[in-house]
């Protein structure tokens, strides 16, 4: 059971890791300029950073979900 709450707290983390990817990414287009990328740049590493680890949580979980329905 936990490692589905895993699984799905990554899945979540791995959301919302891409949504601000994704906005800070597109601020500078979508403003015509008035964004610099060096401002875009603090939403897009922590977005990365966020999306990376929960994806290797969502993975982890994933793998023991996997492996304990193997077992029942």
């Amino acid at each position: 059971m936990i490692w589905k709450v895993v699984m799905v707290l990554g899945l979540l983390g791995t959301l919302l890791g891409l949504a601000v990817t994704v906005i800070s990414a597109a601020l500078v287009p979508m403003t015509n300029g008035r964004t610099s990328w060096e401002e875009a740049m603090l939403g897009i590493i922590p977005g990365i950073i966020v999306l990376f680890f929960s994806f290797l949580v969502f993975v982890l979980g994933l793998i023991f979900v996997i492996k304990n329905r193997k077992k029942a």
